[in-house]
């Protein structure tokens, strides 16, 4: 009996530390993002977020091109102007990459200047016009 209680009271602990933790917030959301395709470009709009808790520094977006049923096909990329990006602070892109053959979707991740990838929230995918 006192092995059963124990055991009870065991799982009741941790099932409360599991419930205690909080998904990680994301570093960087996507706001709003299209993409159109031209002869050999592909133009890319957007507006994303610092939706993290410090700045950061030297921002750097990935865009997989994904192919029908969603095989990244290739990653290229595309550094902003702005040096920093503070905390809650959102800033507008325009970029125009070559435009990978069968690629129909892209999603967008985020890297900082010192290369740690960043989470990104809503980051896609995004259907190519």
């Amino acid at each position: 009996m006192k092995a059963l209680v124990g055991l009870l009271l065991f799982t009741l602990a941790a099932v409360s530390i599991a419930a205690d933790k909080k998904p990680k917030s994301s570093d960087v959301e996507v706001l709003e993002a299209s993409a159109h395709r031209g002869e050999t470009l592909i133009s890319i709009d957007g507006r994303i977020r610092n939706s993290g808790d410090r700045t950061l520094k030297k921002l750097t977006l990935l865009f997989h091109f994904m192919a029908p049923g969603k095989q990244v096909v290739t990653t290229q990329k595309s550094s902003l102007d702005e040096e920093l990006l503070d905390r809650g602070q959102e800033v507008s892109f325009h970029v125009e990459l070559n435009a990978p053959p069968r690629s129909v979707q892209i999603e967008i991740g985020a890297v900082e200047g010192n290369g740690r990838e960043l989470r990104v929230n809503k980051a896609g995918p995004f259907s190519i016009d």
